[in-house]
């Protein structure tokens, strides 16, 4: 008779956890080769905590791999993987219901995580396990932009825009979005400000970059800082692919596409279970 089990994360090496996550992955709608270095980064900017994170076995073969993060009273799922020939035999249903109940027993009032919206079996996964959509997050990506910059940028600490973002953010941003995270990421990431406008940006060195955050200070909204304070960006790194993660709220969308960005075919949803 086939068994499901978990053990702490904490009980396993970084390679052995990246290896596993890398074969959870394999043939989703967005594979992931995970190395060592960047389930580090993970751990560090996302807050997930090993030692409540678990390793999932059918038998005594290690089959998948789930990702807590941790602040406070709220948990999140960042991440659950399972091998491709263990997947559809019932161990997602029973994982979630287990982590659910781990949550609680841990008296936390709230937990988060975000699927990708084209993901219908993994979608219909969380709705059957009581998780509720709270919105749709989207991304976005622009080739070589062209144009002159009208502002001059100022760069800053990271550590101060995720003070800004703490203060002056949507209350309910998505984990990766949150002050919390934002001040765990370190250059070469960089941090700028024009005005009462801000972003964060990862190494404008490659020939791709990340914008992790764009930020207009409450009292500014409605200004038309935002596009100033991208093309301001575009022209200080020129020739460059500059891409949004689909982990930015539909809301913002008006930030990116004022200024050229084309949205990508795949979007997530973010979803919120009360424990």
């Amino acid at each position: 008779m086939t068994t499901f089990s978990f053990k702490s994360a904490l009980s396993f090496s970084i390679p052995e956890i990246a290896a596993l996550f890398t074969r959870g992955f394999e043939g989703y709608f967005v594979p992931v080769q995970m190395t060592d270095v960047a389930l580090q980064t993970m751990i560090r900017r996302d807050g997930v905590d090993l030692a409540e994170s678990r390793i999932l076995f059918k038998d005594d073969e290690p089959i998948g791999v789930a990702l807590i993060a941790r602040r406070g009273w709220t948990s999140r799922l960042a991440a659950m993987g399972i091998v491709t020939e263990a997947r559809n035999g019932g161990i997602g249903t029973w994982a979630m219901k287990q982590l659910i109940e781990e949550a609680r027993a841990r008296a936390e009032k709230e937990m988060f995580l975000e699927v990708i919206e084209q993901n219908t079996a993994g979608v219909k996964l969380y709705q059957k396990v009581g998780f509720e959509t709270v919105r749709r997050l989207v991304g976005y990506k622009l080739e070589n932009p062209q144009g002159k910059s009208k502002g001059k940028l100022e760069e800053i600490d990271i550590r101060d825009l995720a003070k800004l973002i703490s203060a002056h953010g949507l209350k309910d941003l998505p984990w990766q979005l949150s002050g919390e995270t934002i001040a765990q990421h370190t250059p070469p990431s960089r941090a700028y400000r024009l005005d009462d406008a801000y972003c964060l940006i990862s190494n404008p060195e490659a020939e791709q970059v990340v914008i992790s955050s764009v930020l207009v200070k409450a009292g500014s909204r409605g200004a038309g800082l935002s596009p100033v304070l991208m093309r301001a960006v575009f022209s200080r790194f020129p020739n460059k692919t500059w891409r949004v993660p689909a982990i930015f709220p539909e809301e913002m969308s008006p930030i990116f596409e004022e200024v050229g960005m084309k949205r990508e075919e795949l979007s997530q949803l973010q979803m919120a279970l009360t424990l």
